[in-house]
């Protein structure tokens, strides 16, 4: 058996990751602020092992105690456990000097903040077992690269590219080191593209090439990125390159 515990599963690539995770030899944890009575349909059609918790994880302590709970309720004789931390959001738009607390901590709280916790507490569950780890940050090419009007969510993605890097390197030292990889999932045609098509120009001056990859069909869907990222997750070679982009492998 197999454990899987992914955040942000209501929607987009979070619920194309559960969709396709579901069956007799895995167990899904999923992580949302709103159920998906769908895939819980699904889940029971399929005799699928699928526990779903609500949460909005902007409440980081809220969070970290239900973090907490799941982990160390975790069964003790998977084969693997992988820990798929895709919640994310947009966050503020506009030049840095727009940027609030407000806007900014909310940001920060969903995009690293959550992800790292739910890493502490999953690796504090896991550190005693024989089984494979496997972390992957659901990270992005803005994290690597800047683009005007979004600095709050560039830096909250290279923020987890960093904690990637640190927790490797402190793995490295440990019996059964856990495998960790920031992995940029492309452009995906999700609510979180959209959101960014409809940006005042003035805000994000890169909004025209938002425009013309949904326009030019060249937005990936969230279904295949998923099957991809999967794919991924089972290579044998998972965690050598701790920073990577699912567009390195085009063929799955």
């Amino acid at each position: 058996m197999e454990v899987f515990i992914v955040s942000g599963a209501s929607r987009g690539l979070g619920a194309a990751l559960v969709a396709q995770l579901l069956g007799p030899e895995r167990r899904v944890i999923a992580i949302s602020r709103k159920p998906n009575d769908a895939l819980a349909q699904a889940a029971r059609a399929a005799g699928a092992w699928l526990d779903w918790y609500l949460q909005d994880v902007a409440d980081v302590t809220a969070h970290e105690d239900l973090a907490r709970a799941i982990c160390a309720e975790l069964p003790r004789d998977a084969s693997r456990y992988v820990l798929i931390n895709n919640v994310g959001m947009l966050g503020p738009v506009g030049g840095a000097e727009s940027l609030s607390a407000a806007g900014l901590g909310a940001t920060l709280a969903v995009n690293a903040t959550a992800p790292m916790v739910m890493t502490a507490q999953f690796l504090t569950a896991t550190q005693t077992l024989e089984a494979e780890r496997r972390i992957v940050h659901i990270s992005s090419g803005l994290g690597r690269n800047p683009m005007a009007g979004s600095a709050a969510y560039c830096a909250s993605k290279a923020a987890l590219d960093m904690h990637a890097r640190v927790v490797k390197t402190e793995q490295a030292q440990r019996a059964n080191p856990a495998r960790i990889v920031s992995l940029a999932p492309g452009v995906i045609d999700t609510d979180m593209q959209g959101e960014l098509r409809e940006k005042d120009p003035a805000a994000l001056p890169t909004v025209q090439r938002f425009l013309d990859l949904k326009s030019r069909g060249e937005l990936a869907s969230a279904a295949v990125t998923a099957q991809y990222i999967l794919a991924y997750v089972a290579r044998p070679d998972f965690g050598t390159t701790e920073i990577d982009d699912i567009r390195n492998y085009p063929n799955g």
